[in-house]
């Protein structure tokens, strides 16, 4: 496939006039800071920053042309004025997906996304030498167009990670990615200050599914799920003439892949009938294995062997700020998942740190879980039940949204009857200081929250330096 992008092409694409010379475009960008001569770029108005006030400095770097909804000249180039630059890149992006025929799997969910991609993109090493993978999260109305825009001739394979945050959402994605396969990772509380309730959103999220059958797209299909598996008993006699593979950890959800995690020799045994394999964990928990399993089950839609899975899993490296594993001094182990926080999510980061016994002290370090709507206050006082049940012996408790856990704590101290000291601060320094001062030789610390908490700050003061082991 040869494609030139050249500013006659981008003012067909975007039904603008032609004007002037045909110019060569390099690159379509978004950062003005990484402007070259001959780049297209796209001024987007963001929540901190309008791209728009650095249209002078994209001309002064050598732009060949500029997309912006103001008014303007280049005098290096084109100046292409649209109502809305989000819509126009989007539009750009799709036409230019539209030029590969190569295999691109859409991962969504409202947990797990992140991980399970890296994992399937890690897995598919074992195979593919070439592989465009979303980079961290950049999953919604402006990440998914730029991953597309990095396609390139030598890519096998694509895994475009798609996330929703408005109702709606889901659809506009698929459009624009055109997925040849899909999974869902998991449903959950997400962005319920814009879709309001788990079921909406699990509804959204299930959109996939429903584009996936409308269009004959093999499924991984997650029966552990309640929603899942209720849209699947709904609609089996439709996915008979499509590949649908089931999985589960629960052996009672009947599914056609059937995992069981070890957590002594952290590893996933697989069940696919009649074949048992044994994989290796490159994270711990059995929220992990489970994103393995998926992961797995994913790399058979491309006819992956053993041997190639286990090569493919070597290469693994977990994503900013999702379950990274230090050692401190005293043989403490701390575990830093500070990129997202949801009730879900917590309640399986507060059971992997309960995954290994012995230990004098479980801390467990939360900040607050944002974007969680009208019921926001209730889904803090809930986190109670997973620190009763995993006997999570110290709570250290940091926003405003986690002062409701705090005076939860308060009321009913016998229902978590293994704490021993909880304390909520407004202050992160003030929090690590006091954390510092608790921590005894052996002690395991999990540090959560959601992105806007900043709650690597903590790791931080506590591991200076710090890199994962």
């Amino acid at each position: 496939m040869k494609w030139n992008w050249t500013t006659h092409r981008i003012a067909s694409i975007l039904s603008l006039p032609l004007q002037g010379k045909d110019l060569a475009i390099n690159a379509i960008k978004t950062d003005s800071r990484a402007i070259r001569p001959g780049d297209l770029f796209v001024a987007i108005k963001g929540d901190s920053f309008d791209g728009h006030d650095f249209i002078p400095q994209a001309i002064k770097a050598g732009a060949a042309a500029i997309l912006s909804e103001r008014s303007g000249e280049n005098p290096a180039g084109e100046f292409f004025h649209v109502q809305n630059t989000l819509q126009a890149i989007r539009k750009l992006a799709h036409a230019y997906r539209k030029q590969f025929s190569i295999p691109l799997i859409g991962v969504v969910g409202a947990v797990g996304k992140t991980t399970t991609k890296e994992l399937i993109s890690s897995i598919l090493h074992g195979r593919y030498a070439s592989i465009l993978k979303t980079e961290g999260s950049q999953n919604g109305f402006l990440g998914i167009p730029l991953t597309l825009l990095q396609l390139k001739e030598k890519h096998e394979i694509g895994i475009i990670e798609i996330g929703i945050d408005e109702i709606g959402a889901m659809d506009q994605h698929l459009e624009l990615v055109e997925p040849t396969h899909l999974i869902l990772t998991r449903t959950g509380p997400e962005h319920l200050h814009q879709l309001k309730t788990v079921e909406i959103a699990a509804r959204e999220e299930l959109r996939a599914f429903d584009y996936g059958l409308t269009r004959s797209i093999p499924l991984a299909i997650n029966l552990s799920d309640p929603f899942v598996k209720s849209w699947h008993d709904a609609h089996r006699t439709e996915l008979g003439r499509i590949p649908h593979p089931t999985y589960s950890m629960n052996e009672s959800d009947l599914a056609e892949n059937t995992g069981r995690y070890d957590n002594t020799t952290n590893t996933l045994n697989l069940r696919s009938a009649p074949k048992v394999s044994t994989f290796p964990c490159p994270l711990p928990g059995e929220h992990h294995a489970h994103n393995l399993l998926a992961s797995i089950v994913v790399s058979r839609f491309f006819g992956l062997q053993d041997a190639e899975i286990l090569a493919g899993i070597s290469t693994f490296k977990t994503a900013y700020g999702r379950t990274e594993i230090y050692s401190i001094p005293g043989n403490s182990e701390v575990i830093g998942d500070h990129y997202n926080s949801n009730p879900t999510s917590l309640s399986a980061a507060l059971k992997l740190l309960r995954e290994k016994t012995g230990a004098p002290q479980y801390h467990a370090v939360l900040g607050d879980m944002l974007e969680l709507g009208e019921e926001e206050e209730r889904f803090h006082r809930e986190i109670l039940q997973p620190i009763r049940e995993f006997g999570i012996t110290h709570a250290w408790l940091f926003g405003p949204r986690m002062k409701n856990l705090f005076h939860e704590l308060q009321t009913n101290p016998a229902k978590a009857p293994a704490l021993r000291h909880f304390a909520h601060f407004d202050r992160i320094e003030d929090l690590s200081s006091a954390l510092r001062s608790r921590i005894k030789p052996g002690a395991r610390i999990l540090v959560k929250g959601s992105r806007g908490m900043k709650m690597e700050r903590v790791l931080d003061e506590l591991i200076p330096g710090r890199r994962p082991s």
